[in-house]
């Protein structure tokens, strides 16, 4: 079969070099659209510095919103009319429609204490200690680890060049909408290509292809999702949505992988709706500095008291979705799909704030580090076999009690599978496990897990007795065939993972972990969430992915039942939304506890298929 391949190339004489190849098979491990080698096509130069010291972000938390058409300057404070505009289109059946309008900024506001908060007990502020504490020793037992020496060798892998980001912002700020978002489609491959080593092939997926396959599973989920590409620029900040074309998508067709992109046959007269819209007078360098404040904010056990967090989340909601929010409610959208640029892929986006309900009360999301990177092919949980492996206790890290208790839960009935603690959380075991006739469909490992700053080679998986290097796991699952068809991974889950903060490879590492792995997706923690908050979110979130078998949504119908106070701790059990209590260690203090901060359910992010 043969694919038409985008290659976009910017070079100092600004010059948009597109050629085509002859592709074969995808060799990447993820059923990706990336089929044939990936050449370095952006030429190398420094980024501007990102540092985290500016911060002025909130002296106009809106920035100034603008269309690509003219704007009627005797309209000033009022809400500008939705135009349209028809912009060329690199394959000449597509109708490009770009949308845009201007929003004005509202002031930001911080509530009081909520019903839920107020439903603590006194014998509350005990358990929190506990957590507080907790959350101490393991940052000592993290300052103890010894600090590996960097042996420097030559990296066996070629070097992948980099952008001038000033030249690609230039070219990109001036592309048609179509094209821009195919530019940071390949730009963001180069990055994780960079940063990881993996060899990537194939071509990025034309907006019309990533359209009509939004409007295909949206015919078979009966979820009807939007891919929103955020770009962080030096002087601005635009949004990309794709929204599904306008065409009713041929459920016959339904178990297309995006790797199968191009031979998809979309309706020439299907219409392929882009919004685009632009946030003036903002910069990169101040929306990365007020992600940065709010993951410290809402990540810190030593805060659970405090709501300080809404007011830099509200700034970055005003930024990021309220210039999109009327048009993603016009068009009924279920989920969102969130393709971020650098600096923003470990940003909490559940926990965005628009002064009266958090961004998931109103969607189900997911992230992807680039859609034609996902495998968006659904498949049914029902039924879903589930290997489940942890560990309780630790030589060298914190313990965490509660996991003979979540593993046990995740296994019970009526879902299907094995559990496997301490001693038999081995690497061989876990080989031996996954090299079955009967493939399992989840993987839950609840253990620590780590993208550590630095060479991803230092980041690791804790099984009980020795760590998997993120690399390894790539090999692994060579090993056991996971980025065939024949045992395609739905999801694997890490329960206990955390992400450091201002490290691009840290970043990438997080974002490329499906790809890596061979898996479809990936749920993680952003950071560490307590051994009780986690055993909360698992215990709820596999209920609810028995009733949904969407999982976006059981994601989402988790976190709003922390959220509303439906899922607590009371008299020493996690008190699931069923009812069911999950007990606790037996000096577990008494008191209740609701679980409705964002530092319990904000952290825990879909990476990769969101079906």
């Amino acid at each position: 079969m043969k694919l038409s391949r985008l290659l976009i190339r910017v070079v100092l004489s600004c010059a948009l070099i597109i050629s085509s190849t002859e592709i074969a098979r995808s060799q990447s491990g993820n059923m990706s659209d990336i089929t044939q080698p990936n050449p370095n096509e952006i030429m190398n130069q420094p980024e501007p510095d990102e540092g985290n010291t500016a911060d002025n972000l909130g002296e106009n938390t809106a920035g100034d919103i603008v269309e690509e058409t003219p704007v009627d300057s005797t309209q000033p404070n009022s809400e500008i009319e939705t135009s349209s505009q028809e912009t060329p289109s690199q394959e000449t059946s597509d109708t490009i429609n770009t949308q845009s309008e201007i929003v004005e900024s509202e002031p930001v506001i911080i509530e009081q204490t909520t019903e839920a908060e107020a439903a603590n007990s006194p014998e509350s502020d005990e358990i929190v200690k506990k957590l507080v504490d907790e959350a101490e020793q393991r940052d000592i037992k993290k300052s103890e680890e010894p600090k590996e020496e960097k042996v420097a060798e030559k990296n066996s892998q070629p070097a992948t060049e980099q952008i001038d980001r000033g030249e690609y912002e230039t070219q990109f700020q001036d592309a048609p909408s179509d094209l821009a978002i195919l530019m940071q489609e390949e730009f963001q491959l180069n990055q994780l290509i960079g940063s990881t080593g993996i060899q990537l092939y194939g071509s990025v997926p034309s907006v019309k292809q990533i359209s009509h396959r939004l409007a295909q599973l949206a015919e078979q989920t009966g979820k009807k999702a939007a891919f929103i590409n955020i770009s962080l620029q030096n002087n601005q900040l635009e949004s990309f949505v794709v929204l599904p074309e306008q065409v009713q998508a041929n459920a016959e067709t339904s178990l297309v992988a995006s790797s199968e992109l191009n031979g998809i046959d979309a309706p020439p007269a299907a219409q392929v709706p882009i919004i685009r819209k632009t946030v003036k007078n903002t910069s990169r360098k101040d929306i990365i500095a007020k992600a940065t404040e709010l993951r410290e904010k809402i990540g810190d056990v030593r805060r659970l008291n405090q709501n300080e967090y809404k007011r830099s989340s509200q700034e970055l909601y005003n930024v990021l979705i309220k210039p999109i929010e009327a048009d993603l409610a016009a068009n009924k959208i279920d989920v969102l799909v969130f393709s971020m640029d650098s600096g923003l892929r470990l940003l909490p986006v559940a926990a965005l704030y628009d002064g009266k309900q958090f961004l998931i009360e109103k969607y189900a999301m997911g992230m992807v580090p680039s859609f034609g990177l996902t495998d968006t092919r659904y498949v049914s949980p029902a039924k879903a076999s589930i290997l489940a492996m942890g560990a309780s206790e630790f030589k060298e890290q914190a313990d965490l009690p509660t996991m003979p208790i979540e593993l046990k839960t995740i296994v019970s009935n009526p879902r299907r599978g094995q559990s496997f603690l301490n001693q038999q959380f081995t690497i061989p075991n876990f080989v031996a496990q996954n090299s079955g006739q009967t493939p399992f469909s989840i993987i839950h490992l609840g253990t620590h897990a780590e993208f550590k700053a630095g060479d991803l080679s230092d980041s690791y998986i804790q099984f009980y007795d020795s760590q998997l290097k993120i690399p390894q796991l790539q090999k692994l699952s060579n090993q056991l065939g996971w980025n065939t068809n024949k045992t395609p991974i739905e999801l694997m889950v890490l329960s206990a993972c955390e992400t450091a903060l201002g490290d691009k490879d840290a970043e990438l590492g997080f974002a490329g972990l499906a790809v890596q792995a061979g898996v479809k997706s990936t749920l993680a923690s952003l950071w560490y969430v307590s051994d009780l908050g986690t055993l909360a979110m698992m215990g709820e979130f596999y209920d609810q992915l028995d009733s949904t078998l969407n999982k976006a949504e059981a994601l989402r119908q988790t976190q709003l039942a922390m959220l509303r106070g439906n899922v607590k701790i009371n008299n020493k059990q996690v008190n699931l939304s069923n009812g069911t209590g999950l007990p606790l260690p037996s000096d577990f203090p008494d008191g209740t506890l609701t679980l409705n901060h964002p530092y319990f359910w904000s952290s825990f992010t879909l990476v990769g298929n969101w079906n």
